[in-house]
């Protein structure tokens, strides 16, 4: 799967406002090795790849990795369970990096609640091996 067709699966998300209800990971804290969103339109599992962040559509709960833990109460999710996801764009394209079009996706930011609603917005970045989790400043 192409990391355009990854990003395409949350912008679908975002489409739909699915709202979030759980997030896993391989471990706690602001860095995981996997990610799994489960949102009331669907799953997703974003996982570090060789160029940047790979990201996919799974079907059911067992379709997702063996060896994941809730992070729920783990920050930035805690604040967002229960929120829609209103946007999903690759992280950098404000300054013109990360675009698309470059073929690699290092940055993804899920943006939860409209603007106009105190939204979120969750940093994911490829970082190696894991993937590095934050809230930017709105």
């Amino acid at each position: 799967m192409s990391m355009q067709e990854g990003l395409e699966i949350l912008e679908r998300a975002a489409e739909a406002r699915g709202k979030i209800l759980r997030a896993e990971g391989d471990r706690a804290g602001a860095s995981v090795g996997v990610l799994a969103l489960t949102f009331d339109v669907g799953r997703v599992v974003i996982a570090p790849a060789d160029d940047g962040l790979a990201i996919r559509g799974v079907g059911e709960r067992e379709g997702l990795p063996d060896g994941i833990g809730s992070l729920d109460e783990e920050e930035p999710w805690w604040r967002l369970l229960g929120q829609p996801i209103t946007a999903a764009w690759p992280g950098g394209v404000e300054e013109g990096v990360g675009a698309s079009g470059l073929g690699k996706l290092m940055v993804v930011k899920l943006r939860f609640r409209d603007e106009n609603e105190n939204p979120r917005v969750v940093r994911l970045e490829a970082t190696g091996s894991a993937i590095r989790v934050s809230l930017d400043e709105v």
